[in-house]
């Protein structure tokens, strides 16, 4: 018979498993919505989840191969970024990113301790891409505001809605009844939200998780045989929602500026060919990723540090050797090249690996008889693919709410796939 002791520890790990549902819930719904939220989520999700692996260190979950070198990753990013702070190349500040990637661990470790319910995830998301798609509805029709993107730049925002359109199609596999509906409403949303940000850079993403979706179902084709009655309806769901997905983004491209934003940058990119003082968002981005060839050139393996880049590049321009037209650029417009510049390749290497390694373990993740396990692993290869996809022109893993997000979403969809749970309903 349990002791009064034991029932209290009982209860207080059920109230803290709760606090760690709703939390997640509370997390993907106000995201994007209330931009001030988040830190304070993703502040406390991490507290709680370090309680909960600090009181089972005994009872951890057993981690595979590629688990340990994600560990092995996040630290040795960190370690670097501290030795520049040592040498007096930088400002403690850049340690915050490393140190925001770190609480990936605590994330997915305390999952399978808590038992999250993958429905809180999943349905939090889908209401949140709904109240979002509400909210810059308003500000574009009402407000008459430019690239509405409610408190949150454009890219950033555009970037999150992706990846959150991808996780709530894979969340169709595993879902019936009302939740179906909701998710498909909620992925529907978020490639709105997408498409009236008219981020030109995020809708690249489109291609590089469709072929991966595309391999995927050529690797798992049993599971997508449509001739079955029960599992097969769910399959043609998903084969339903995307069609929607491309109709409805077609449809409402053709009537927004994403379009005339296209044809811009090509005349853009026609006069920068012609003459490279010419000044446009897509100019910069050239002149951006020529300074990081030029700093290759000159500090191949330390990079040029984060404190004394904007001086570099004022230097390079008062030289005559890139045009930013005097702006302060505080990154390269791609994660790849901003940590070549500022930490040469050791820096460039380390975010390709973290994408390789992540990518690695959800792939393994599909190899399982469990449908549920199938659609977590699936949604986050989608995940780790858009963002890997993001790093080419923007810097999701430099900008505080993607790496928030990323971070977060990454860690909880690792531990999911570590805990054997059944999805409700």
């Amino acid at each position: 018979m349990p002791t009064k002791n034991s029932l209290v520890d009982i209860s207080k790990s059920r109230a803290l498993a709760l606090a760690f549902e709703y939390l997640v819930f509370a997390f993907m719904a106000l995201t994007l919505v209330l931009y001030r939220s988040f830190n304070l989520l993703g502040m406390l999700l991490v507290v709680i989840a370090s309680i909960a692996v600090a009181k089972n260190l005994n009872n951890l979950p057993r981690l595979d191969r590629e688990s340990h070198w994600l560990f092995i990753i996040l630290i040795a990013n960190l370690l670097l970024a501290s030795c520049y702070v040592i040498i007096g190349r930088d400002s403690p500040g850049i340690l915050q990113d490393p140190l925001t990637m770190m609480c990936m661990i605590p994330m997915m470790l305390a999952v399978p301790i808590l038992g999250l319910q993958p429905r809180r995830l999943f349905l939090g998301l889908a209401l949140g891409m709904l109240a979002a798609a509400l909210v810059v509805s308003y500000q574009y029709y009402r407000l008459g505001v430019y690239r509405p993107a409610i408190s949150l730049n454009p890219n950033p925002f555009s970037e999150i809605a992706m990846v959150s359109c991808a996780l709530l199609l894979s969340s169709l596999l595993s879902c019936s009844g009302w939740k179906k509906t909701l998710s498909v409403l909620g992925a529907l949303a978020a490639f709105y939200c997408v498409i009236i940000s008219e981020t030109r850079g995020t809708l690249i993403a489109v291609i590089s998780m469709g072929m991966v979706a595309g391999v995927v179902f050529l690797k798992y084709r049993p599971r997508f045989d449509l001739s079955t009655t029960g599992q097969g309806k769910k399959y043609l769901t998903i084969g339903i929602a995307a069609i929607i997905l491309i109709f409805a983004g077609l449809a409402f491209q053709y009537g927004s500026g994403i379009s005339k934003r296209l044809a811009t940058a090509v005349d853009n990119f026609t006069a920068y060919y012609s003459d490279r003082s010419y000044y446009s968002s897509l100019s910069v981005r050239m002149e951006l990723w020529y300074s990081v060839w030029l700093s290759f050139k000159e500090a191949p393996l330390t990079g040029i540090g984060s404190d004394n880049r904007i001086q570099y590049l004022a230097d390079l321009e008062s030289a005559g050797k890139v045009y930013l037209n005097n702006y302060p650029w505080r990154h390269s417009h791609s994660d790849y090249l901003d940590s070549l510049q500022r930490q040469g390749l050791p820096g460039m290497l380390l975010v390709i690996t973290l994408y390789g390694v992540l990518a690695r373990l959800f792939w393994r993740g599909l190899n399982t008889d469990s449908n549920e396990q199938f659609t977590l692993a699936l949604g986050g290869l989608m995940v780790v693919t858009g963002y890997a996809t993001f790093s080419l022109t923007e810097v999701p893993l430099r900008n505080t709410p993607t790496l928030v997000f990323f971070t977060v979403l990454v860690g909880v969809l690792l531990g999911l796939s570590k805990q054997d749970q059944k999805y409700p309903g």
